[in-house]
This record gives C-alpha cells, sequence and structure tokens, in this order.
C-alpha cells in the first residue's frame, strides 16, 4: 500500500514538473508564440495579460518565442510549452496524422475558433513583378519550417508556381529583400513589424489574391484557402482595399490541463474580448466571434473539456459532438 501511495505521488511531481508548477497555489504555464515583434507575439500577450490580472492568485501565464505554429504543436504534444497558436489547418492535420504529420496527435484540444489572418505575398517595387505568375523562376525567400512559409509552398504548387526558393529566418529575408538577392518574399500577420520595417527602406508591392486563384488551392488542400479583405492604407503598399490570402488561427492546449484552468483562460479572454480591439489583427479577425469561427471553418480539433463548459453554461450553445473530446463522449 505504502508503495502504491510513493508512486502516485511521484507521478503527480514529475505531471506537474512537465505541464506546470505550484507555487502557494499560483500555476504557472507557459504559452507559446511566435517571434517578438510579430503581430501574433502582441496578441499572445495581451491575453496572458488579461488572464494573469483576471485570476492573480491562481493562474501565472508567461509568454515564450517559439519558431512559428509547427513549433507549437510539436511543443505542446511534449509538454514543453502548455498552450500556444497555430493555423487550424496545420492543428487538424497534427491531430489526424495527415499530410505533413507522420503519426496524430491526440494530445490537442481547441480553445476557441481563434481568428483569421493574412499573409502577405511581397515583391520588390524595382523587380517589376505584380502578379504571382510572374513568379516564376524569381529568387524568392522562404522561411522553412513555419506554417505560413508550408502554406505559401502549397498555395503557389496548386497554382503551378515555381520560384526560386531561397531557404532563410525571417530576418535574413528583410535584410536578402533590402539587399537585392531575393526579389519576393511572405509576411504571415496583420500590420506585421516586418513588413514595416521592410517599408520603412525600400518600395514593395503587396500582392492581391483572387478567388480563383484560392478555388485553385482548396482543390489541390482542401480548407487550406480563404480571403481576407485588407483595408487601405494598412501599409504604403495597399493605398487601396485588396484581397489577400488568409488562413485561420486558433489556439490550442495539452488536453491534460484541469478543466477548471482552461475554463479560467476561455472565461477571461471572452470576457474582455472588447479589450483585444486594439490589436488590429484581432479586430478585423472578427475574434469576438470566437466560437462561431470554430463552426464557419469548419475547425475539427475538439474544444478542451474546459471550453466546453465554457460555451454551453456562459454562452448557452451545445457544443457539437464533432468539436466534443473523447473524454466527454
Amino acid at each position: 500500500m505504502r508503495k502504491v501511495v510513493i508512486s502516485g505521488l511521484l507521478t503527480a511531481v514529475l505531471f506537474l514538473g512537465a505541464v506546470g508548477t505550484v507555487d502557494a497555489a499560483k500555476l504557472k504555464l507557459k504559452w507559446g508564440s511566435t517571434s517578438v515583434g510579430s503581430g501574433l507575439y502582441a496578441n499572445t500577450v495581451t491575453m496572458a495579460g488579461i488572464v494573469n490580472r483576471a485570476y492573480p492568485n491562481d493562474i501565472d501565464l508567461t509568454v515564450v518565442e517559439t519558431g512559428g505554429f509547427i513549433e507549437n504543436l510539436s511543443r505542446i504534444e511534449r509538454k514543453f510549452i502548455h498552450l500556444g497558436p497555430a493555423s487550424a489547418a496545420a492543428a487538424y492535420a497534427s491531430y489526424q496524422g495527415i499530410i505533413d504529420f507522420k503519426k496524430p496527435n491526440p494530445t490537442l484540444r481547441s480553445l476557441w475558433g481563434g481568428y483569421v489572418t493574412p499573409i502577405h505575398i511581397i515583391t520588390s517595387k524595382k523587380s517589376g513583378i505584380s502578379t504571382l505568375e510572374a513568379l516564376n523562376g524569381v529568387p524568392y525567400a522562404m522561411n522553412p519550417g513555419t506554417t505560413s512559409g508550408r502554406i505559401i509552398e502549397l498555395f503557389f504548387d496548386a497554382l503551378g508556381i515555381k520560384p526560386n526558393y531561397k531557404l532563410m529566418g525571417i530576418s535574413a529575408s528583410v535584410d536578402a529583400m533590402k539587399s537585392g538577392s531575393v526579389q519576393g518574399w511572405f509576411k504571415a500577420g496583420f500590420k506585421d513589424a516586418a513588413v514595416l520595417d521592410l517599408e520603412s527602406a525600400m518600395e514593395v508591392n503587396i500582392i492581391p489574391v483572387t478567388k480563383s486563384q484560392i478555388d485553385k488551392m482548396n482543390a489541390k488542400y482542401p480548407g487550406h484557402g480563404l480571403l481576407m479583405t485588407i483595408p487601405a492604407g494598412l501599409f504604403k503598399a495597399t493605398p487601396k482595399e485588396q484581397i489577400s490570402y488568409a488562413y485561420v488561427v486558433s489556439d490550442f492546449v495539452h488536453k491534460d490541463i484541469s478543466a477548471d484552468v482552461v475554463y479560467k483562460i476561455v472565461k477571461a479572454v471572452y470576457d474582455h474580448r472588447k479589450d483585444l480591439n486594439t490589436l488590429a489583427t484581432l479586430k478585423e479577425g472578427k475574434f469576438e466571434e470566437m466560437y462561431k469561427m470554430a463552426l464557419d471553418f469548419d475547425l475539427l480539433v475538439p474544444f478542451h473539456p474546459g471550453a466546453v463548459k465554457f460555451y454551453e453554461e456562459t454562452l448557452g450553445v451545445k457544443v457539437p459532438a464533432k468539436l466534443r473530446p473523447p473524454e466527454m463522449k
């Protein structure tokens, strides 16, 4: 009997060490994000701050810089972080073990439906390139290991476009654009700091996309392509309203985080959702409709039980079977 008790205590200690630590009854959790300076990093910092202020004695969320969405999904599975953003399409592929993922990741759970974020397809003004088709054979900065990079690869493949990809990081991509060693690049985010930095040094084009191009993407890679209207004046290169490629970003959490903690996280963010309108990405992405977005865009990674409890008890909605986690069935 004593061995069983000791074993149970050891298991609990190991679990807390992996998933979070308790300090004076406060649970310390890591919220992964993306690179510092990105719009998504600012979003995550804002949401974590909202939760920390709402539950100062219960939860201590720390935002951690990561390499992006794919890395976040892997880190959540291994409990290196406890929650973080990813594209809904990549998360579903990870959950099912399809496309770029060799095995299923059953540990993922959704917090909310998320919001829409654009990918800006950028070329130097000097290059004269103003259409996607003109990118064939052009030196083009590619950021490997990022969700947006993979999406751009799939998008160009669906359209039959074959740029001359040059593999490099985000900072190196900005420098390469400035030096002229590449003539094109892409960047996810709304009013993104890296794009603003680029525009401060040179003139660029941000190429719009068309519905027919998105239809070709979805015909080959279902569910990956969306359209988003970029407001006039977002960048110097977009003096007029135009259509951009976009995808749904949501936040995911490890299934082993308690329902009570997840309930509090979702509640705090929802209760202060109007405060998030100061952030351009969340405002334009209609984050206020975060539950509805899960239905509109067919988010198929199930909600965490704590999120289900919040939506059903507070919003008075019945979460459909496809979004209920296995542990609640």
